[in-house]
């Protein structure tokens, strides 16, 4: 099981490589505050399961190369911790377009980000929106974002994104029938064979 998913996060990680690159100093940004713009939660549905649907990850914008690729790891623990099926932009049933961005703060560097969710039919269901602040350098605001930032925001996205996926009525239709339970658990991300997956700009 434990070797599934680290053969998941890899083939993630690797698929996401023509969009990464670049080189930049990150410095240990300690979490100052994560209730900054701290949007309401999206609480999972009883009964529904996130895999009962799937979801592509197709563009990131405003951070770095180097940022990004620190991102992809940390947000594929997340999503196959949480049970969320990764698919190409072309099956999935839905796809996620984000921007991240950090700033100067008057206590830090201020980190925002946003997911933009679509259906199939390119129709926006859902906004998830948040910020934290770090302690860093107004001067270097990149630097302040470090692994333990990125995984933060990776788990706050995935938790949101499993509650609104669970309260999708694709998810809800799917978990309402044997067939569909019983797909959703074949589908489960341990089990997940390698896919290409990754950021590109929505058609």
């Amino acid at each position: 099981m434990m070797k599934a998913r680290h053969l998941l996060a890899a083939s993630v990680l690797l698929a996401f490589s023509p969009w990464l690159g670049g080189c930049s100093d990150t410095g240990g940004g300690l979490i100052a505050s994560a209730t900054d713009t701290r949007s309401p939660r999206i609480a999972m549905r009883a009964g529904v399961l996130p895999s009962s649907v799937t979801v592509a990850f197709k563009s990131l914008d405003g951070a770095p190369p180097e940022v990004v690729s620190r991102f992809v790891a940390a947000m594929s623990t997340a999503l196959a911790s949480r049970d969320i099926v990764t698919a190409d932009s072309g099956s999935a049933n839905f796809v996620v377009q984000g921007h991240m961005s950090a700033y100067p703060a008057e206590s830090g560097v201020a980190v925002a980000w946003v997911w933009d969710v679509y259906d199939q039919k390119r129709i926006r269901r859902q906004r998830m929106d948040d910020s934290i602040t770090v302690r860093g350098s107004a001067g270097n605001p990149w630097g302040a974002v470090d692994d333990q930032v990125l995984t933060s925001i990776a788990g706050l996205t995935a938790e949101n994104l499993a509650g609104f996926l669970t309260n999708s009525p694709e998810a809800v239709a799917a978990s309402g029938s044997a067939a569909g339970a019983a797909v959703a658990q074949a589908a489960r991300p341990a089990a997940l064979p390698a896919r290409a997956q990754g950021f590109a700009p929505l058609d």
